[in-house]
Order: structure tokens, then C-alpha cells, then sequence
């Protein structure tokens, strides 16, 4: 039988599921019977201009002490930062009495608002509508398979269009549009980011042989981490409450 998953790697939470405006710090994991180690931050929606941060931290022992950032707080590498509407999984424009001439760029293509018409190969949409019509409209061009945004799907609902990866994990996701103002609101829905290490980073000549996970926001923004250690030289225990093998 081949090797399952849970059977090579050791899932621990990295910290638990919460709304946090500031930074949070997750419980440090023994990496002695480890080579490598990888945080993945999962973040739910984010204020415009707003970020999430997720770092790995070394200490000596499970109560974090001397606990610093890899190789250094100062120097600190182990670190990867989401900031809202640029390359996330998932987000929406909202429309609201769009102007044309009005722009919205996905992913580096521009689209612009059309008085009257509707004309893909210009990758312009009508906004003669309602706002559910006009996002009806941006959406048929956006998922044009010549002139749209490649690897993007778009959909929409009373004036929503939703943008997600095709392909799950295959293309990120940024926005803006001209005018910046209430009638095109862009917001991040998902997101995430992930921080891996190789042990060999670890200042072991000083008995730092510990990691956890740090997540830092600056605005309430709902985060959970995962921390998976691979490299196990034996097979890690992995207790839950509930599972399936199938």
C-alpha cells in the first residue's frame, strides 16, 4: 500500500480560526524529528488597502523561548504578506451606477464602461442597464475565452460579479478601477499565503529547535494557519477526534 499523506506529514493547527486585528502567535512545535516545515495561512475577507501577514518563529523549547524570526527578528526571511485585492483566490466588484468611460483592470487587462454597447473585441461592456444587467455585461467579457481575463471565471448576482481561479490554485487574482470610488467597490472574499522552511535554517548551534506560527493583521480580518512538518525520519503520530481512510 502506498504511503498516505498523514502518514509522511504532521498536521497541527497553527493557529485557530479567529477574527484578529493585531498579531497572534500559535503554540511552538518540536522540530527534532523533522526537516521541514510549511505554514499555510488561509484568510477570509480583507479591507481594502489591508494585509495579513503569516511568519514562522524559532525558539528553544515548547514555552517559546528566546523565540526570534529565521535566521533573526531583524533579519527575519520567514515571512509572506497578502495585501487585499492583489493576488488573492477569490474577490468581487460590486457596481453601483457605474460611469462609462469607467475602468476596471483584472489581472493587467482593462475593460471600460460603454454607454450603449457591449463590444468584446474592445473589451467593452454596456452599462445601459440596471447595475445587475451592467455586471451581467462586464461578466460576458471577462469570461470571453479570445478577449477575456485568462484563467479567470467570472459570475455575477444583483450587481456582483465573483472572480476565481479556472483551475483552483492555477491563477491569482488582482483588481482596481478609475475612478477608485462607490460605484465599483473591489473586495478580497479569500485568500492565501504560505511560508516553508528547511530545518538547516534554524539556529540549532544555540538549541533553537522549535517553530510556530505567527499571523499579523491590521484590520479584523478572519485567518487560520496550518503547520505541516515533512522530512520525518519516522512515521509522525497523528492523533485527531474524528478521521476516514478511504
Amino acid at each position: 500500500m502506498k504511503e498516505r499523506l498523514s502518514e509522511i506529514m504532521k498536521l497541527d493547527e497553527g493557529i485557530q480560526a479567529q477574527s484578529l486585528n493585531g498579531a497572534a502567535t500559535g503554540r511552538f512545535y518540536d522540530m527534532a524529528r523533522f526537516t521541514k516545515a510549511i505554514a499555510i495561512l488561509a484568510i477570509g475577507a480583507v479591507a481594502a488597502t489591508k494585509t495579513a501577514k503569516v511568519e514562522l518563529l524559532q525558539a528553544k523549547d515548547l514555552d517559546g523561548t528566546d523565540a526570534k524570526g529565521i535566521p533573526t527578528t531583524a533579519g527575519q526571511l520567514a515571512t509572506a504578506t497578502v495585501t487585499a485585492n492583489a493576488l488573492v483566490t477569490k474577490a468581487t466588484i460590486t457596481l453601483a451606477t457605474f460611469l462609462a468611460d469607467g475602468t476596471i483592470t483584472i489581472n493587467g487587462i482593462v475593460f471600460t464602461a460603454h454607454a450603449s454597447t457591449t463590444t468584446v473585441a474592445n473589451r467593452e461592456f454596456s452599462i445601459s442597464g440596471n447595475d445587475t444587467a451592467d455586471a451581467a455585461e462586464l461578466v460576458t467579457c471577462i469570461n470571453d475565452a479570445t478577449y477575456g481575463v485568462p484563467g479567470v471565471f467570472a459570475t455575477s448576482a444583483a450587481g456582483v460579479v465573483t472572480l476565481i481561479s479556472t483551475v483552483a490554485g492555477k491563477t491569482l487574482i488582482t483588481i482596481s478601477s478609475s475612478p477608485d470610488d462607490g460605484t465599483c467597490t473591489k473586495a478580497t472574499v479569500e485568500a492565501q499565503a504560505y511560508v516553508e522552511i528547511d530545518t538547516r535554517q534554524l539556529d540549532k548551534n544555540n538549541d533553537f529547535n522549535h517553530v510556530a506560527v505567527k499571523v499579523t493583521t491590521d484590520s479584523a480580518t478572519v485567518v487560520g494557519a496550518l503547520l505541516l512538518r515533512g522530512g520525518a525520519r519516522t512515521t509522525p503520530d497523528q492523533k485527531v477526534g474524528a478521521y476516514a481512510l478511504v
